[in-house]
């Protein structure tokens, strides 16, 4: 029923309920005695039709405001987008595993000297090669090596004294004015006493060595995870100070079936996913040996450069089989949600429609889906991210492909 009849219904209404707008305006202007005695009926009549008529007139306007946000929502403009076509081609198809990202060095740093901890470095510091990451109390190594410094003075003046004397007693022995064994026990005294000082010297490295054992330095730049001591207590040797982690240098570490072991190339790129991100990441290497009780070998990705931490969890795609036809569409047209991807298609009435679809094999910058599409199908690669399903579209050209990348 049309807004018109509705109205011409109202008015009917009112006619039957016998008030018109002549009856209703004398009512209000004169309300005599005579007639409220005479019309206590009529009044009440009244006031029913009135409320009538009211209740008529805010239906009127309620379906006067449908109607304008029905035509204001026919009117609104439809959504700019740029699309490609879906193509067929050669891919490997591939499996999606999880996977954990690591850091290649990745170690405890343990004490090589016995004392009191004096300092240590904060969690999370970024440290370089060679920082120091924590001082252990020095003072009796540095009392032992002016000691043994002193030895090696006392010895080496032992060595002087000697030395002359031997000269002294080879001259005499040139003139056989001295006994041979006198001038042998000499030259055996000084032989004593050089090895006594070679001996310090040593010992004084090894203290020097010492010392800088109580200053744990980084061996490689990174960041501390952790500590697992405090300032004040006794370190001994072996026990682990901080855990150090190079945050540059990461991994993708995946436990892959042992069977796909024959379809991995080194170098060759594969499919990571995390959150709403998928990238391209290069197989690093992989072990040749698998585990016997779970039937999986270690396949390592390289992920340097990427803004990701140690620890978190991905899922990888890797090849399992021999190359095959599958259905590809460009990068751009995913659309990563948390519990589904998919993309959108144009259908004949110009209106976009969602197409679930699992993700393959990438190929230069398209990738292969698994999903209800058909060659030549039209998916929005530009636009895309806040258009629904059902929603109207229209096409701009590739000269405006970036005006629709920066409404985007």
């Amino acid at each position: 029923m049309t807004t018109q009849q509705i109205k011409g219904q109202i008015m009917n209404n009112l006619m039957l309920t016998n008030v018109t707008p002549t009856r209703i305006m004398s009512l209000i202007l004169m309300p005599s005695k005579f007639t409220l005695a005479k019309n206590k009926s009529a009044t009440a009549d009244f006031y029913s039709s009135a409320i009538v008529t009211f209740a008529f007139i805010s239906i009127i306007g309620l379906l006067s405001f449908s109607q304008a946000a029905n035509a204001a929502e026919d009117e609104k403009p439809a959504h700019l987008v740029s699309v490609e076509s879906v193509k067929k081609e050669q891919v490997k198809p591939s499996m999606w595993l999880p996977a954990n990202v690591i850091s290649r060095k990745n170690a405890p740093i343990s004490a090589e000297q016995t004392g009191q901890l004096l300092w240590i470095e904060e969690v999370g510091s970024q440290v370089s090669k060679g920082q120091l990451l924590a001082q252990i109390d020095d003072r009796h190594l540095k009392l032992q090596l002016a000691r043994q410094r002193v030895e090696v003075k006392q010895y080496q003046a032992e060595v002087d004294y000697l030395t002359g004397q031997k000269s002294r007693f080879l001259k005499l022995r040139e003139k056989n004015n001295s006994a041979l064994s006198e001038y042998e026990r000499v030259n055996k005294d000084l032989t004593i006493a050089i090895n006594e000082v070679a001996a310090l010297n040593i010992s004084v490295e090894q203290t020097l060595l010492a010392l800088e054992k109580t200053m744990i330095k980084a061996p490689f730049a990174g960041n501390i995870s952790q500590r697992f001591v405090h300032v004040g207590e006794l370190i001994t040797i072996g026990r682990p100070l901080v855990q150090l982690i190079d945050t540059k240098h990461l991994d993708i570490k995946i436990a892959a079936p042992i069977a796909i072991a024959p379809f991995l190339q080194r170098g060759s790129k594969v499919m990571v996913k995390w959150n709403q991100t998928l990238i391209e990441l290069p197989i690093r290497t992989w072990s040749q040996a698998g585990e016997q009780a779970s039937r999986t070998f270690d396949v390592r990705l390289s992920a340097d450069g990427i803004a990701i931490l140690a620890g978190t969890a991905v899922t990888v795609s890797l090849p399992k089989q021999a190359p095959r036809e599958a259905i590809l569409v460009p990068r751009d047209a995913l659309i990563l949600r948390e519990k589904e991807t998919y993309v959108l298609t144009i259908d004949d009435e110009n209106k976009a429609q969602k197409v679930s679809v699992l993700v393959g094999q990438g190929v230069d910058s398209w990738i292969s889906v698994t999903g209800a599409l058909s060659i030549d199908d039209s998916v929005v690669v530009r636009g895309g991210e806040r258009l629904q399903g059902g929603e109207k579209v229209r096409f701009l050209s590739d000269k405006d492909a970036a005006l629709i990348a920066n409404l985007n």
